[in-house]
This record gives C-alpha cells, structure tokens and sequence, in this order.
C-alpha cells in the first residue's frame, strides 16, 4: 500500500521570524499599562459624558497620540499605553481645558478627580464670550456671569443676585425662575448645611466669577449615577480663581439712637480645598445673617405644616435681639477623603405687638369677625451641626456619611385681648364676646441623624455598581404650657378685667413626644449602553412614635387636680413601615438626560393607644410612586426641564391624636386617627434661552399640583349646640371646631416669565418679569363643601446698573392683582386686593471716598371689594467717607426709615375659609454711626495665614 507524503508544514525560516515576532510582541505588551480616568463636572459633582481625552507623549513627539471619550459614568480608558512620560489634556463643550502630566510605569494608572471647571469661552465652542455676556447654558445649569452685574465694592452676593433676571431674594429665601432654592454651595462644597441665606450674606461680590443655578441631585443618585427625581433646585457660587486662596471678609459696628447697634462680620480663609469661615453677629435690630431651624413647630403662622416642608425658617415678626456665631469647614483630607461640617448658635430675644382682624366664612352669608392684639416675648436658642464625609477606599470601593445634630430651647409668653362680633350686613353686626388669654410656653427639642450610603463597583466589562444605604434620626420633644384664658360677655367690659369674668378655662399641659426612624436601601445598577442605564432598588422605612399629652383643668377651688383630664389627655404610639420597590431608566445623550422611575410602595400603619382608654388600629397603603425628568439640551443656548412625579406624604403626629384640644375654646381642635397618606401629583417644566452674544436671558417655568386626598380643615363654625365630644360637650357661641380631614380637589398652577436684557446706552441690565398662580382649595364649613379659588397675576421690571463700583444702583417694580372667591352650594363671597413694591437704592462713591447709600420702599394695598387701604414709604440714607489707603475701611452716618413710616409691617393672607390681616412691631426710626472694614488678603499678602493653615 503505497504511502502519501505531506510536506513539512513549518519552513524553518519562516518559524524563526514567527518566533522573533511574538517575542517582540510580548515584550511591548510587557512595556505597556492602562491608564484609567474620570471626569466630572466640579460644580455639580456630576459625570461628564462625551469629554475628549487626548494622550500624548512628552518625550517622542513623533508618536501618534492616543484618544478615547468618556462613557456615562464619566469614565474612560487607553487599555495599552507604552512607558514613559505623558501629558493628558481633557476637553468638553462648555468647560476649560484640563491638563495633567503623568508617567506611566508598570502598574495601572487610575486618575479619578479630574474636575472640569465650567466657563465661558469662544463662540465656536458651547459658550461665547463676549463683552455682553451675561449668562451662559450648559446643560441643565444656567449660569450668570458676575463680572456683567457690577455692584459697589463691599457688597454681598444677596446685592448681585438681586440684579440677575428670573433670581428674585425676598422673605428669606432665593427664587429661581419660580423656584425655591434649597440647597446653596460655594466651588462646588456645601457650605452651612442647607442655610441657603448664610452664603449669600457672608460671601462678598467681589469674590465671585458666575452664579449658577441648577438641579442637584440625591445623595443616592449622586452615589449611583441614576436621577430618581428627588433632587433640589441648587445654587453655586463660583468664586474666582485667584481669589481661592487667601483671607477676606468684612467687620462692621454701629450705634444707633436711641440705643440700637449692630456688630459682627465674617472671616474666610481660603486655601484652595481647604477652607475654613467664621460669621459672627450680635444686634437688636432684627438683623440675621443666618436662618434657624424651628423643630418645635414653635414659628408656623399657618398652623398646618406640610409633612416634607423644612425647618428652615425666617426672621419672626417684630423687634428681636440678636446673638449667632457659625463655622464652615471644608476640606480634601489627602487624594480620598473629604469633608464638609459646619456649626451654628443662634440665641433671639424677640418681642412683639401684633394686631389683626379676620373673616371667617360661614354656610351662610353671615362672617364671623374677630381681631385682637396680642403682645409677646420670645426667647430662642437654636444649636446646628451639619457634616458630610466623603472616603474613596478604592477605585472600586467608596463611602458617604452625613451626620446631622440639631437642638433648640423656646420659651414664650403672651397676653392676647380679642374681640368676636357676628357680621349679618353691614348694618348689622352684632357682638358676642371679648376675651383675654395669657400664654406661657416652655419647649425643648433636639433632632440627631446620622445616614451612611456605600458603594461597590462591581468588576466586569460593563460598568456596574451595588450600592447600600443605612440610616437612622432620633428626635424628642417636650412642651409645658400654662394657658389662661378669660370670656366676658359684657359689651361694656373693654378692660377685661379678670377679676369679672363669665366664664374661664385655665389649664396646665405636659406633652412628651419622642421618635425614631430607621431605614435601609440597596440598589443594583448596571450600564446597558454607552448611553443608557438601569437600576433596580429596594427602600424600607421605619417610623415610630409616642405621644404622651397630660392635661389638668383649674378647679373652682383654684387648684390643679392630681389626675389628668381625659377629655383633653391622650397616650398613643403610632408606626409606619413602608416597603419600596422599583426600578429606574436612564438615557444619556450628549447633553439630553431623560430618566424614568416606577415604585410600587406598601405602607403598613399601626397605632396604639393606652388613654384615655385602650384600642389598637391597623391598616395598610398600597401605591404606585413614579418619577420622570428630563433635560433636553435643544443646542449652545437652548434648554427644556421637564418633571414628573407622584409620592406620598404621611399626616403630622397632632393631626392623628384621638383627643378635642379645647385649651383655647375659641379654637377648638380634634385630631383625626383615620387620615390616610396624601398623594401627590406634581408636574413642572422650564425652558431657558441665552443669548451671549447679545447679553439676553429668556425663561419660562410652570408647576402644576393636584392631589385626591389632600389633609385640608373640616370647620364648624357659628354652631353653638354643635357636640365637640363623646360626653356632650357643646361648642358655645362664637367658638370655632376644626378637625383635619381627607378631602378630593386641591390643585395648583404657576407660571412664570423672565427676560433680561442689557441696556447699553445706559450701561445697565433691565430685567422683565411676569406671572400667574392660580388653584382650588377644598374645605369642609359646618359640613357643607367649600372652595377657594385663588387667582394671583404680577408684573414688574428691575433695572440694575452695570456702570462701576463707583455708580451703583437697582430699581424695581411690582404689581400684584389678587383675586380670591369662596364658594359652595348656598354663598359665594368674593375678595379682591391690588398690592404694589417699588424699591430704589442706589451707592455713589465722590473723588474716590465720599460714599452715599439711600434707599427707599414703598408698599401699597388696596381693597377692591372692600375698603381697606394700607400705604407706607421707608427711606434710608447714610454718608459715609472710604479710609486708609487703600480704601477697605469706611466711617459713615445714617438715618434708618427717615419719614418713621416703619414702626409696623403688614400681611394679608387668604386660606380655604378665613381672610386675615396682620400688622408687626417693626424697628422705626433711628440714626448710626459705623465702622465698616473690608478684609482682603490675596497671594503674598496671605503668605502668613497659608503658613498658618498648613501648620508652618
């Protein structure tokens, strides 16, 4: 058989060339490493997707260099890169250039704080930088240019965020295009906790390159990089480059007649990342520089606050004396931990002597109504500690923790005289009785949380991460309270004198309210595509709480018994566990985000109560909660926000009680243990243009809200047989019962416009603004079904100058049309009001140092449908002269409100079944000497506080 040769498949020729080939194969792969980055945007801590990242090396400059762009995480990679010395330069539309010099050795190279600083730059790029510039988009975040709003040299950031158009500063807090700002940072860092007011008035104008106004996200979605809608309307100020390190601020003092003064200031010391600022303040003259946190409840004009509302609230009315102190502190604690705390002591002395008269709608065409004056004294103390600890243990393995400690001790008192008449026409109003109440309060509470999020990057081609997240909040509250309170129904009894009185109610209350919340999460998300993720999550939530009210009525014998009234007593616990589970879709394209959550939440409720006698409930909530957010980036100057979202909210402790609180019989309230959760809907949308190159700015924002459950008042008012418990007990004339009930019919509507414009031939910016609210609030009177219809419509402009530090000034205008019906089945009552502001104020500095400030504000209202009429003009002026040479301190005198037209404020509010008016205490007259100095201290200036700082 005969045998086929093959040839020899491997010529030894060709196998030595293979051979020499793979070793040098080998040998280069030997001689390479990866080099890993990412990129995020330093203002908003967010990935930036689609950055160009070149790598080139530094020592053969004939090499080819290498390119690749950053995926949604912000992440990108060059797998193989030869040895040896490199510069990587990263570019992205809207941002400045970033570059770094690296080496590249054995080991993989992992570069993750590359932080892209936004900024203007030339018009064939996303932003353009022109001599009119004045704003900016990039991306969601509209920015102001400050250097295009010039105001006096001292001033704070409150004065330049005043002249910037859809940003309006009023009532304590910050709008943006119809908006409230919750969240405040400075580069980037937050900066005293969520005291959006804090930033504003301690961080001078001068310092800062741009005002950003954006959305922030969660700390669960800035871990995971997916947006479940649960984020806040945030504003960063961007400070200068070389103003980052050094010390500056401001000291100040002043006396005024008679026996007014004012004295404090804020210190900042900068040194890049590590950044430390002291504000101190001490005054009786109602000024703050901070905001305080009320977690008694202690300063809520409505008597109804919203389940998620904050703490944060604004000056009280009338005069207060004033003593705070706060520290910031910031800080990289080496290349993978930062920190961010602050502390803040707040101690206010107020006194007031308020006067108001109110309508209250009855079923009929009858009004009830009432006016009082009420003098008081507060004493306040409020203690802050807010921290955030950011640690990156490795690329794959990093941990947030936030800790907050908040403690506050009120005491009050006061002494209210009231008079109630029923009004059948308008010649026809017959009395019912006048009364004298004297109240003393003594509360304390304290709120400490601590909440830690963990993340773990989970090896593989895809990028995907687990993300864990436990926390919990203890909070205790304590109340003693000794009302008295005094009815005379005898016309002619104008002193009230207690002595001759026909009927009293004088009690004594202990309330012990302590809490808890625990809650946990963990969710799991994986990137699909360069431009699209998913993420899966699980929340639970425990809440729990104790209520336990003690009440003891005076006897006729003038002594408190030793047991507790069961009419007005309860003890109850009661829990919420809530279980979350959805799912969220991210898509991501160039500057286009559209993400969409779905939840399915189960609420399981329990309540347990020990007096006034013994019952046990249990019930359970199913919902869907859902999200939707949008950011459409149209082009360089053109950008859509819209927001959906549907989430519940739970009924406060005091509205669940099973008790009638007759401690003011005027006021009867009753808990209500069978209200649900509210569900609400909410939807809103903005669209924002820039113009750089012609200096104008265009917004347009609406928000719509509609609840079918909404916790509104049920009221029985003008019922005097009407039964207010289970003994019999009746309401009596002239008293009023309000109980808290599910109701279906709440909706709301806003929108807004503003454009901005510069006006050249005057060097200055002229801003336009418009709006409309409208909306529907249900309630119940006397068990008929009511409706108030709001309709609120506004105008104004402000005129902002944009000359020099030396020529300084702000006009503005606004009028308001509001329009209020009451309404059911058998009246409908109208109310209609015109109300307008105009303020001017204006700093010019004379052959560099004669400085003149004045200001004026001017308030008008005006009844339509009634005759009331309230009109006042406040004028301020001071003369100062700039000292030393360099000009950073100032001697003036003023006088505050020349025309003393400021001895009161007004407010007008409208709810679901009352019309009030409400005149404060104010300030007045007076005249000041101060003593201003501005700190600056930059670059070899600073040398010795950098030293300071780094410990040398």
């Amino acid at each position: 058989m005969a045998t086929e040769s093959f040839p020899n498949p491997m010529n030894p020729g060709k196998t030595l060339l293979l051979l020499q080939f793979l070793l040098c194969a080998a040998t280069a792969a030997a001689q390479s490493a990866e080099v890993r980055f990412r990129v995020a945007d330093r203002a908003t801590r967010e990935a930036v997707v689609g950055a160009v990242a070149e790598l080139r090396s530094r020592t053969d400059t004939a090499a080819a260099p290498l390119y690749t762009t950053s995926d949604i995480d912000g992440r990108g990679t060059f797998p193989r890169v030869p040895h040896g010395d490199y510069r990587l330069t990263v570019t992205s539309l809207g941002y400045d250039s970033l570059r770094r010099d690296l080496r590249v050795g054995a080991a993989t190279v992992r570069l993750d704080s590359l932080w892209l600083a936004p900024r203007a730059e030339a018009i064939d790029q996303v932003t353009v930088e022109a001599p009119a510039l004045r704003s900016s988009v990039r991306g969601d975040t509209l920015s102001y240019r400050a250097s295009a709003y010039k105001v006096s040299f001292g001033a704070d950031a409150e004065s330049l965020i005043s002249k910037m158009p859809g940003l309006e500063v009023a009532d304590g807090g910050i709008e943006a295009q119809g908006r409230t700002v919750q969240r405040i940072y400075v580069d980037g860092r937050e900066f005293f906790g969520n005291d959006v007011m804090s930033a504003i008035r301690n961080i001078p104008a001068d310092m800062i390159e741009s005002i950003d106004i954006y959305n922030s996200q969660s700390d669960q979605s800035e871990f995971t990089g997916v947006d479940t809608g649960e984020g806040h309307t945030s504003l960063n100020i961007v400070t200068l480059p070389d103003k980052r390190r050094g010390a500056f601020g401001r000291l100040y003092g002043a006396y005024g007649i008679a026996d007014k003064y004012i004295g404090g200031g804020n210190v900042n010391i900068f040194d890049n990342d590590r950044r430390i600022s002291v504000v101190g303040l001490a005054n009786n003259i109602s000024r703050q520089n901070f905001s305080f946190e009320d977690i008694l409840g202690t300063t809520d004009r409505s008597g109804r606050k919203s389940p998620n509302n904050s703490f944060m609230v604004r000056p009280l009315d009338g005069i207060s004396t004033v003593q705070a102190i706060g520290v910031n502190y910031s800080d990289d604690w080496g290349a993978k931990g930062k920190v961010t705390a602050s502390y803040f002591f707040n101690r206010t002395d107020n006194r007031n002597t308020s006067q108001s008269d109110r309508q209250t709608f009855t079923s009929t065409d009858k009004l009830v109504l009432y006016n009082d004056e009420n003098r008081s004294k507060t004493l306040n103390l409020n203690h802050r500690f807010n921290s955030r600890i950011d640690y990156k243990f490795s690329d794959r393995h990093s941990v947030m923790m936030r800790t907050s400690f908040s403690l506050q001790d009120n005491n009050s008192r006061n002494e209210l005289r009231s008079r109630t008449d029923n009004k059948f026409s308008d010649d026809d109003i017959r009395f019912v009785y006048r009364r004298r109440n004297f109240g003393h309060n003594n509360s304390d509470g304290y709120n400490v949380s601590n909440h830690l999020l963990y993340r773990y990057r989970l090896p593989g081609a895809k990028s995907h991460n687990l993300t864990v997240g436990a926390g919990g909040t203890y909070r205790s509250y304590e109340q003693l309270s000794r009302p008295r309170q005094y009815t005379f129904r005898d016309p002619d009894n104008i002193e009230c004198d207690t002595s001759d009185y026909s009927s009293r109610n004088i009690t004594r209350t202990d309330r012990d309210q302590p809490g808890y919340d625990v809650n946990g999460n963990v969710s799991y998300t994986r990137s699909l595509s360069k431009r699209s993720r998913l993420s899966f999550e699980y929340r639970i939530n425990y809440t729990d709480n104790s209520v336990e009210r003690n009440t003891f009525v005076l006897t006729k014998e003038n002594v408190f018994p030793d047991e507790r009234n069961p009419k007005q007593s309860t003890e109850y616990d009661y829990a919420y566990l809530t279980h979350r589970i959805g799912s969220t879709y991210q898509y991501y394209f160039k500057k286009t985000k559209i993400a969409g959550t779905l939840h399915y939440q189960h609420a399981a409720f329990s309540s347990d109560y020990a007096f006034p006698y013994a019952r046990k409930t249990e019930t359970s909530f199913d919902n869907l909660t859902y999200s939707v957010v949008a950011n459409i980036n149209v082009n360089r100057n053109n950008t859509l926000k819209f927001n959906a979202s549907g989430r519940t909210s739970n009924p406060r402790a005091t509205d669940l009680q099973d008790i009638v609180n007759t401690t003011n019989r005027q006021n009867v309230f009753a808990g209500n243990p069978g209200l649900d959760p509210v569900y609400t809907h909410r939807l809103s949308g903005q669209y924002i243009r820039a113009n750089p190159a012609k200096g104008r700015t265009f917004t347009v924002s609406a928000e719509a809200t509609a609840s079918p459950n909404t916790i509104t008042d049920s009221l029985v008012i003008d019922s005097p047989d009407f039964v207010i418990d289970d003994e019999g007990t009746k309401l009596g004339e002239g008293n009023q019962y309000t109980k808290p009930v599910n109701l279906a019919g709440l909706w709301s509507l806003r929108a807004s416009v503003n454009y901005g414009m510069p006006v050249r031939w005057l060097r200055s910016n002229l801003n336009f603004r418009a709006g409309i609210s409208t909306g529907r609030i249900p309630s119940i009177i006397n068990g008929e079904r009511n409706f108030l219809n709001n309709n609120v419509y506004n105008a104004g402009l402000t005129l902002g100058s944009n000359i020099s530090e030396a020529v300084d000034f702000r006009l503005s205008y606004t009028g308001r049309y509001n329009v209020s019906r009451s309404s059911s089945e058998v009246r409908t009552l109208d109310n209609t009001y015109f109300s307008q502001t105009a303020k001017a104020e204006t700093t010019f500095v004379l052959w560099k140092r004669l400085v003149l400030r004045a200001n004026a504000d001017y308030n008008y209202y005006r009844g339509i449908t009634d005759t009331f009429l309230e009109e006042r003009l406040i004028c301020n002026a001071m003369l100062g002269v700039k000292l030393f040479r360099n000009c950073l301190g100032e001697a003036s005198v003023g006088v505050n409100d020349i025309l003393d037209q400021n001895g009161t404020t007004f407010r007008r509010t409208v709810s679901g079944t009352t019309l009030r008016n409400v005149t404060n205490l104010a300030v007045g007259r007076y005249v000041s000497f101060q003593f201003t100095y501005n700190l600056r201290l930059f670059r070899r200036q600073s040398n010795a506080v950098m030293d300071a700082l780094q410990g040398k």
